[in-house]
């Protein structure tokens, strides 16, 4: 069979030639069509890991807010009195030479620290101190 007789053969009326081209047309367009629906899913996650990416930028501005809040040295200042604090005295402050020896000395038997109570005991202190828009004592679960 030569190359001649391909183009000139037919099965049930119609020659080889047209019938390999119109295969060759549709597993085109099948492919096309395939790519384009692709194209779009892969459009649709890239715009929503954008709004994701976004809405972390928003979130990561609102916990920058909250810790430059938290951070005021009124605030500070405030909490520190209530829960009766004071600075250290001179006489237990020491010298980076004198560090080891601390470390070596036996701790001191002294009763257990109390739980503070500043904020439990008191809710409106505890709000007080609590962002705008969130209540004191109420986390937010995670997302």
């Amino acid at each position: 069979m030569r190359i001649s007789e391909v183009f000139h053969r037919r099965v049930r009326g119609f020659r080889v030639v047209d019938i390999v081209g119109v295969g060759v047309l549709l597993t085109l367009v099948l492919g096309v069509y395939m790519a384009k629906a692709f194209a779009g899913r892969e459009r649709a996650e890239i715009a929503s890991v954008e709004r994701q990416i976004e809405e972390e930028r928003i979130k990561v501005r609102l916990l920058k807010a909250e810790v430059a809040h938290l951070e005021q040295p009124r605030r500070i200042e405030s909490l520190a009195q209530a829960a009766q604090l004071a600075p250290i005295a001179p006489d237990r402050e020491t010298s980076e030479d004198a560090l080891i020896d601390v470390a070596r000395k036996p701790i001191p038997a002294s009763k257990p620290l109390a739980p503070p109570v500043a904020a439990a005991a008191d809710p409106a202190l505890a709000a007080a101190d609590a962002p705008d828009g969130v209540s004191a004592g109420a986390e937010e679960a995670p997302r």
